[in-house]
């Protein structure tokens, strides 16, 4: 496949960022052998590199694609179908479309580039992202796949039982944000599948349907959610439900929303996940950091410095998610007290409507990637490092944050507040919503209080009653103390909406319907109240609290009247004050003695007369469970009662008496309670000094061993990640050395290999046609074989060769007349010992020794033939001029050689003089060459060198050859190479130049003639 087709240029349809790490090879390459290559988007894999070695992940990956692989470079524009990789000791981050590149600072710590790229790319693409989670330890990515999910991105983690380690996919998977948790075989259909989806894809939308259609549909989806979560979503912006809505659709591969409608209604599971969808909410600690420092450095020391010492500062995080922004807040509250040097109370009321996000909030555990967002002092002073990983909010911050699950749409807002905060909610909310939100918080400041707000959400119309302390940051005073009113939380509710439609109700109305009826049977519940209110004496119902929850008949005379302010539902506050140490003693007795307690001949003056009633008090418990509720009755009896049956203690009540008893008990076991605290204190204080010690002991080594461990960690993954790509090379060569193995078996040819000890290291197994070698040989010294040839002095010259690198080659002739070459080379071994050692080649060359001598015999026969066929047929000399080279280091046998030619009378001969090759090809260059005669033996080069050298330029010019050692072996090496004739100097005379010359010009021609006529032979065969 070309890589570089056509279908591969222009802007990708999605960015997938992958992240991975120890481990993530082995998945990376799954992934993309299962990944489709025309999918149209972009991927980016970062991985956590070492700095100290060269990455081969680009070789190692391209092999399991045909999509086209890239080293990042800076500022690349990504391609559709492409793969990029990050390059060692580089961050990186895309910014439309670009991939950027920064160096990594060695001394910034912990190193999380999985998170800074997810992060931009959340910020650069949106919805057009996808992140995913590969092997690694560790928590890298887990805080970037947070910003896809808020950006609206696609996020899937490998199984963790798939991956080698699986601290990343485990960490991602806890968030409880991600979408898909796919092996690395499934996640390239499940990513073509959602890309390729009509609603991502952009073929349809939800709203393609009818309007009155879609928005049925829809209020049946908010009414679901409504009895799953008890929250309204219709008051959200339909863009942001919708986008989410169809999120879900693409991952369960549905098209319609009747179809996801009816899937709601089948799968439980799903709805609960649709609802955490629409409530996912993305924050971190002091997030945007220049309204932070606005903050701290204005907001918070005016309203510390201006509260009073008995005030305590009240704050409001509303929407506050997993708490970072309620923490930050109290932390810059105690800072700002910790820097006046006060002594002042904050509290900080956390709400959210997602309980399951509040009971992590009020935990206080976060993992270690926060230090990325806290300052080292801050985390130093109001964070404590766990065991198992991260950090945990100090006890004296989470004492300072109150949590609490609450619906800003529904729920009545705090009161006396001097700071809310509310960032990044109001957003998805529809107008009148928003509106309503606004006037619960002008509600609950107190005038001149601050309100903060995030970066794309404004006042609106109730802007009027606040003044802009930083409007770029978002930061707002209550200006006045006029009451606002809250708008109706069910005017735009969709079914105040629908009142007037008389069409049928919706399945989720009737199942209100039948759930409302289920709990009262006929009304009974009113004819029970009736029963009671009729005939039983005045009574009030407490709780374990002493706190009144219900009221039968008319209690009128016996309880005071409604004071203005707070109301308290305590019985002592709410009966009148000469009954009240009665009523309390009587409940104490009643709850003790586990028996119904009776005071008769009490009075108390009521709204017009005094009253004469009995104080009855009896104390009982739901279950005989001790963790069970228990209630209090207390009857006023105007009538006095002899009921039978009932066992009491009635007596006559003495105020004083009592209250002098009382007192007396009460001084009793407060002594007693002093002296056990006294000791208990002491105690405390003992062991507290104690564990003081022993905790900063502690805490010191636990911070060395846990910055040891996070660089051992890191360390640790980067070794890991050149190990993985080192065992993918071993594999490789491994592949290769059985490739060599066959070739050098196939080959028949013997090689010995021994190291610097002459110790045998490997051998071939021709070479046991020559040498007595068997498996067990290997390691043994070469001098412990035998052999099947006559060469004494092999280990002599394997030495020598070992010492002075310079190789030795031997020809020896066997028993059976064949013609064996030993050749002994040097070489370095190439491990990491550099150690050195010997080859030892065996190659029976009897056949191309037979060749050559045959070649040699037919030379001489061919030259002899030609010469005779020339001196009978070709006796007439030459018409034209001949132009020859004559080339030597010798000047005195360049004389010579002129000196030979000019003897030659038949012809006309211009002669050109060189010394060396060099020279001779500026010569043929300049001049019309018909014939070289050149001397074998050089300096420096041979006449190979020209001869070779005219064959590379393509330059035809005949060659004649003089040496004055004329072999066997030269004659056939020249004829291979092309030399028309070979000259013995010894026999050199003008008559031998004459032929040869003649020679070598007629061969010349002939052979021209023959590759003429080839090449029209070869045209009229293409012609026919």
């Amino acid at each position: 496949m070309d890589k570089s087709e056509d279908k591969d240029v222009g802007i990708p349809s999605h960015y997938i960022g992958i992240g991975a790490s120890a481990g993530g090879l082995e998945a990376l390459q799954t992934l993309l052998q299962n990944l489709p290559v025309d999918t149209g988007a972009c991927f980016v894999i970062v991985q956590h590199l070492s700095p100290d070695f060269k990455s081969m992940m680009l070789e190692l990956l391209s092999k399991h694609t045909q999509m086209q692989i890239e080293n990042v470079t800076d500022g690349v524009l990504t391609k559709r179908n492409t793969i990029y990789l990050l390059p060692p000791k580089k961050s990186m981050i895309v910014a439309q479309g670009e991939l950027i590149l920064t160096d990594k600072i060695p001394e910034t710590g912990l190193s999380l580039p999985i998170d800074v790229f997810f992060r931009s790319l959340a910020e650069d693409q949106q919805h057009r992202a996808i992140g995913i989670i590969l092997s690694g330890t560790g928590s890298d990515g887990t805080r970037g796949l947070k910003a896809l999910k808020e950006a609206g991105a696609l996020v899937i983690a490998q199984e963790p039982d798939s991956a080698k380690f699986d601290g990343m996919p485990n960490s991602a998977i806890n968030t409880g944000i991600v979408d898909l948790i796919l092996r690395p075989e499934e996640m390239g259909k499940q990513l073509a599948s959602y890309i390729q989806h009509p609603l991502v894809s952009g073929q349809t939308e939800i709203t393609s349907d009818s309007n009155l259609v879609t928005q049925d549909l829809m209020a049946e989806i908010f009414d679901i959610l409504r009895l799953k979560s008890d929250i309204d979503f219709s008051k959200y912006k339909a863009a942001t439900i919708t986008r989410r809505i169809e999120r879900r659709m693409t991952i369960k591969q549905l098209t319609s929303l009747q179809d996801y409608l009816t899937l709601l209604f089948k799968d439980s599971y799903e709805v609960e996940v649709l609802g955490k969808e629409l409530l996912i909410g993305v924050t971190r600690f002091f997030r945007d950091t220049e309204a932070f420092t606005y903050l701290k450095d204005f907001v918070i020391p005016k309203i510390v410095s201006e509260s009073s010492s008995q005030k305590v500062i009240r704050a409001w995080v509303a929407a506050c998610s997993s708490g970072e922004e309620a923490y930050s807040i109290a932390i810059m509250f105690e800072e700002e007290i910790r820097k006046q040097g006060i002594e002042q109370e904050v509290k900080v009321f956390a709400t959210d409507v997602n309980a399951d996000a509040i009971a992590e909030a009020s935990a206080g555990f976060y993992s270690a990637d926060i230090e990325n967002d806290i300052n080292s002092n801050l985390l130093k002073r109001h964070f404590v490092k766990v065991n198992t990983g991260g950090y945990q909010v100090s006890q004296k911050i989470r004492h300072s944050v109150v949590f609490a699950t609450h619906n800003m749409l529904i729920d009545p807002p705090f009161s006396n507040i001097d700071f809310v905060s509310c960032r990044n909610a109001l957003i998805y909310l529809k107008p009148n919503a928003q509106q309503r939100v606004l006037s619960s918080f002008h509600f609950a400041l107190n005038k001149l209080g601050y309100l903060f707000l995030g970066s794309s959400e404004n006042l609106g119309d109730l802007s009027v009653h606040f003044n802009a302390v930083n409007e770029r940051q978002k930061i707002f005073m209550k200006t006045g103390d006029v009451k606002l009113p809250l708008s109706s939380s069910t005017s735009d509710s969709p079914k105040a909406s629908r009142k007037d439609n008389h069409s049928m109700p919706s399945v989720s109305d009737l199942m209100k319907s039948y759930k409302g009826n289920s709990n009262s049977v006929g009304g009974l519940g009113f004819v029970n109240d009736a029963l009671i209110s009729e005939f039983v004496a005045p009574c009030i119902l407490l709780n374990d609290e002493y706190q009144a929850i219900h009221v039968y008949g008319d209690t009128t005379p016996y309880v005071r009247r409604l004071p203005p302010g707070r109301i308290s539902t305590l019985i002592k506050d709410m009966v009148n004050e000469d009954i009240s140490i009665a009523v309390s003693s009587a409940l104490q007795r009643a709850k003790y003695s586990g028996e119904e307690v009776c005071y008769t001949g009490m009075t108390t003056q009521g709204r017009e007369d005094l009253v004469n009633f009995d104080l009855r008090a009896r104390y009982i418990k739901e279950h005989d469970l001790v963790s069970s509720p228990g209630y209090y009755w207390v009857l006023f009896d105007t009538v006095k009662s002899d009921s039978k049956g009932i066992k009491n203690s009635s007596e006559k009540f003495d105020v004083s008496e009592q209250a002098r008893q009382r007192i007396a008990d009460l001084e009793l076991e407060l002594k007693y309670n002093k002296e056990h605290l006294q000791v208990t204190v002491e105690e405390l204080e003992t062991t507290n000094e104690e564990l003081q010690s022993a905790n900063e002991e502690l805490m010191s080594a636990n911070e060395e061993l846990q910055s040891t461990n996070e660089e051992l960690q890191s360390v640790n993954e980067e070794l890991y990640t050149v190990n993985s790509e080192y065992q993918e090379k071993i594999v490789q060569i491994s592949q290769a050395n059985g490739d060599l193995d066959e070739v050098l078996g196939l080959s028949k040819i013997g090689i010995i290999f021994v190291d610097d000890k002459l110790l045998i290291r490997r051998y071939t197994e021709a070479v046991k046609t020559y040498i007595n070698l068997q498996e067990a040989d290997i390691s043994r010294p070469l001098h412990h074989i035998s052999n099947n040839i006559e060469y004494d002095t092999m280990l002599v010259d394997v030495a020598t060769v070992l010492s002075t690198t310079k190789s030795i080659e031997k020809e020896i002739t066997l028993k059976d007349k064949k013609l064996l070459r030993i050749s002994i080379n040097s070489y370095n071994y190439s491990d990491v010992s550099r150690s050195k050692g010997v080859a030892i080649t065996f190659l029976d060359i009897s056949r191309v020794r037979y060749m050559e001598l045959g070649m040699v015999v037919a030379y001489k026969q061919l030259r002899s033939s030609i010469n005779n066929a020339l001196e009978i047929l070709d006796t007439k000399p030459f018409t034209q001029q001949l132009n020859v080279i004559i080339l030597d280091d010798s000047a005195a046998y360049l004389e010579l050689l002129e000196s030979q030619l000019s003897q030659i009378n038949e012809y006309q001969i211009n002669i050109f003089k060189c010394s060396n090759v060099k020279q001779a090809f500026s010569l043929i260059r300049k001049n019309d060459i018909d014939i070289c005669i050149c001397d074998y033996y050089l300096k420096d080069e041979t006449a190979l060198n020209l001869i070779d050298g005219l064959t590379h330029k393509e330059i035809v010019v005949p060659v004649i050859v003089i040496t004055g050692d004329k072999s066997d072996e030269l004659t056939p090496l020249l004829l291979s190479h092309g030399a028309l004739d070979l000259i013995d100097k010894d026999e050199l005379s003008p008559a031998l130049l004459d032929r040869s010359i003649r020679y070598a010009i007629r061969r010349h021609q002939i052979d021209l003639h023959i590759e003429e006529l080839i090449e029209n032979e070869s045209n009229t065969i293409e012609g026919k």
